[in-house]
């Protein structure tokens, strides 16, 4: 039996902020012409981690092999979920989860941190919320705890 369950881009053109949840497989246009997708990794205070997939098609439809054979396209990013898949505020985005993996348990997360703080505050914090104290010279390596939305990832992928 498979653990994804596939809906697709028009079954759910909105998705309210308390029902997206890790493991949720979600689909944006990247253009005119491209569309992109991911899975939400985990709830935390500020948004929702996800992953990007290297996966850009010209149809927003993806296959469970498609998704299992995918690679993270960049580090996973902070998403600012209730903008991008309940309100939709920013103009011409168009974000929806079309999907869901069953029992999703998250991966390679090692190494994967942001960060908070001004000199000699500065923190980085895992997916899990847990925090270590670091110093100001490495929290400049790490991205900020900052939600992303359409117009801040789309500045990410630009060149890709």
């Amino acid at each position: 039996m498979s653990d994804f369950k596939l809906w697709g881009w028009d079954k759910k053109p909105r998705t309210m902020l308390r029902f997206i949840k890790a493991g949720d497989i979600f689909c944006f246009k990247l253009d005119e012409q491209r569309y992109c997708f991911g899975r939400i990794i985990i709830k935390i205070f500020i948004g929702h981690v996800a992953e990007l997939f290297d996966n850009i098609s010209n149809s927003p439809d993806i296959s469970e092999a498609e998704i299992k054979q995918a690679r993270r396209l960049i580090e996973p990013v902070i998403l600012d979920s209730y903008s991008l898949f309940d309100r939709k505020i920013e103009k011409g985005s168009d974000w929806r989860i079309i999907g869901h993996q069953q029992n999703y348990v998250p991966t390679d997360m090692d190494g994967v941190y942001f960060t908070y703080g001004e000199e000699p505050w500065c923190k980085k914090m895992d997916i899990w919320e847990n925090e270590i104290p670091i110093s100001g010279k490495e929290a400049e390596s790490l991205p900020r705890v900052s939600p992303f939305g359409d117009y801040n990832i789309k500045e990410l992928l630009k060149d890709i």
